[in-house]
Order: C-alpha cells, then sequence, then structure tokens
C-alpha cells in the first residue's frame, strides 16, 4: 500500500486543471448573464464545477491510504485504436456502423464480455450517439454508408 491515494489524486488535480483551464480560456469570450448568456458563460461556469469538483476529489485522498497506480496498456492501447477506427471509418461506414466497430474495437481487452454483450453495448452507444449529435445537436453527419 503506498502512503496516500495517488490514483484519485491524479485524477483530482487533473480535472481541476481541466477546470481552471476551459475558465481562464473561456474568458476571451463575451460572459453575459443569466437572463442573456454568452459565448463565454457556459464554459466558465463548467469550468468552475469541474474545477470544485476535482478539488473534492482530490483533497481526501491526501487523507486517506490507497493501492499503487498500475499501468493497463492493453486497454490504453484498444481505446486509442477504437478513437483510430471511428476516425478512419466514419465517411465509409456512417455514424452508427462506425460507432458499433469502434466500441467493439474498444471492449476486446475486455474478458467477461462476449460478443453478444459487446454487441448490445455498441448497439446502445450507437443510439446514444445518433440521438445526441444527429437528432439533437443537429450536426451534418453521415448516418449509413449510403447517407450522402
Amino acid at each position: 500500500m503506498s502512503r496516500k491515494d495517488t490514483q484519485d489524486i491524479i485524477g483530482g488535480v487533473a480535472l481541476a486543471a481541466l477546470g481552471v483551464f476551459a475558465a481562464v480560456y473561456a474568458q476571451r469570450y463575451e460572459f453575459g448573464d443569466v437572463q442573456r448568456m454568452g459565448a463565454g458563460y457556459f464554459p466558465v461556469v463548467l469550468g468552475i464545477i469541474l474545477t470544485v469538483l476535482g478539488i473534492l476529489i482530490a483533497l481526501p485522498a491526501f487523507f486517506r491510504r490507497g493501492d499503487a497506480i498500475r499501468g493497463e496498456w492493453k486497454n490504453l492501447f484498444f481505446v486509442i485504436a477504437s478513437v483510430v477506427v471511428f476516425a478512419l471509418t466514419l465517411k465509409l461506414l456512417g455514424l452508427i456502423l462506425a460507432t458499433m466497430v469502434s466500441v467493439v474495437v474498444s471492449l476486446i481487452p475486455e474478458q467477461e464480455t462476449r460478443l453478444k454483450g459487446s454487441l448490445l453495448v455498441a448497439a446502445g452507444i450507437s443510439l446514444l450517439t445518433y440521438l445526441i449529435f444527429s437528432l439533437g445537436l443537429g450536426m451534418v453527419l453521415p448516418v449509413w454508408p449510403w447517407s450522402p
């Protein structure tokens, strides 16, 4: 056992740093107010929330013991590979199939999930991706291989 919970310390500090970066970077945009939000309002508020959450995660970790950090290099490789697969297949396969393929690739190192389970997870994430990005945000992405 290590002296401190380094995993939560690193995670909390990284989250807080991301929040500070977002809040500081968004200062270049008009802030506005609650009634008329400017372009910088949401990133600043989100950055502040992330910073507070990061601090709330990191501070208690200084006062408790934790296990040593183990690197899961195989998982890291397959997650990065899934992002590359998504980028390479989006135009060719469309949003839904590219998302399914990339999710299946990211689940390869997971030993307990069988093919059926991986396909169900991939289908669910693909549906959410379609609902959020195509319908909700109105992004113009090819949904299927035959989509323009």
